[in-house]
């Protein structure tokens, strides 16, 4: 076999794998051709930060690291390693690009009035979050495990997000089947948190993960009026008169506000205080991936459980 014939077999053999390394990935943005396998990778938010964490990939960045570790409850931890890009919203394009990352992940949005700058940085994928008018039936649930099994491919990591994927559905089964057992099933339930509002809370919507996640274990998410493109809302506590004698479940400790609460004339006159159905668990964050999703399906059954019958 001349050279010639050789130099021909080879090129054509490089085209072929490189061909095979090139994805189109679709995106809530459009689209983007992605070569190779990326190796640094940007996460603009919380969530893709932790769904990289859990298919054993550390991001170079992330926005708003200190948010991660208080909000998202660090889990799973993030490395000391890993640059602060600046506020979730407005992130540092000029510390990004010093960074030379391969991919970034954002959402759209926070995200899409950034995007040309970003794809001029590196290939850029923004997903969505929350619902919208034109896709009220959008549930974030399905969307992260979208998401995970998408980067399982496009970073070659297709194992670890079925396995993590798997573990979550494990954990709900489980879960769904004591709750079940005790007589629980079909109990209302009311999932929120504190953000800062006083006598006030945030509570989650069908479209929520929380409820989602509730509603999977067999239990009733009674919460159903979101704030426009959100999957939840906030209520004052006077409002709360209206919720019944729900189960209300509080992710989070934040001990002053349950404190201002409880000092409140109207907090003893609460049904689910009358019948000793408030229940505080530890913080689970909302917009994560199958690790939350998997904590917070521990949380909530193990939080009802613990008071059955």
């Amino acid at each position: 076999m001349n050279r010639s014939v050789l130099i021909l077999i080879f090129c054509s053999l490089l085209f072929a794998c490189s061909d095979a390394l090139a994805l189109t990935v679709v995106h809530d943005a459009g689209t983007t051709d992605i070569n190779g396998t990326p190796q640094r990778i940007v996460a603009l938010t919380w969530s893709q930060a932790e769904i990289l964490l859990t298919l054993g990939i550390t991001p170079v960045g992330v926005a708003t690291v200190p948010g991660y570790r208080k909000w998202q409850s660090n889990y799973p931890p993030l490395p000391d390693s890993v640059v602060d890009l600046g506020h979730r919203g407005n992130p540092n394009l000029d510390v990004i690009a010093r960074l030379q990352p391969d991919l970034i992940l954002g959402y759209n949005f926070r995200h899409q009035n950034q995007l040309e700058r970003l794809q001029g940085i590196a290939p850029t994928l923004l997903y969505r979050q929350y619902p919208s008018a034109s896709d009220p039936d959008f549930r974030y649930f399905q969307q992260m495990l979208r998401i995970t099994r998408e980067l399982g491919k496009l970073l070659q990591r297709e194992a670890a997000a079925e396995a993590a994927i798997e573990s979550l559905f494990t954990t709900i089964a489980d879960a769904e089947a004591r709750i079940a057992a005790a007589g629980l099933a079909g109990q209302p339930v009311v999932l929120g948190k504190f953000v800062g509002m006083g006598m006030g809370l945030r509570v989650f919507t069908d479209a929520a993960m929380a409820a989602d996640v509730a509603n999977q274990l067999g239990l009733s998410n009674q919460w159903h009026h979101a704030l426009p493109g959100r999957d939840f809302s906030h209520i004052q506590l006077p409002q709360m008169l209206a919720l019944g004698n729900c189960h209300l479940i509080i992710f989070g400790d934040d001990s002053d506000e349950t404190r201002i609460m409880q000092q409140s004339a109207i907090w003893p006159h609460l049904e689910f205080v009358q019948s000793n159905r408030v229940y505080r668990v530890p913080n689970s964050w909302g917009f994560g991936g199958p690790a939350s999703a998997t904590r917070m399906a521990q949380r909530i059954s193990d939080a009802l459980l613990e008071r059955a019958p």
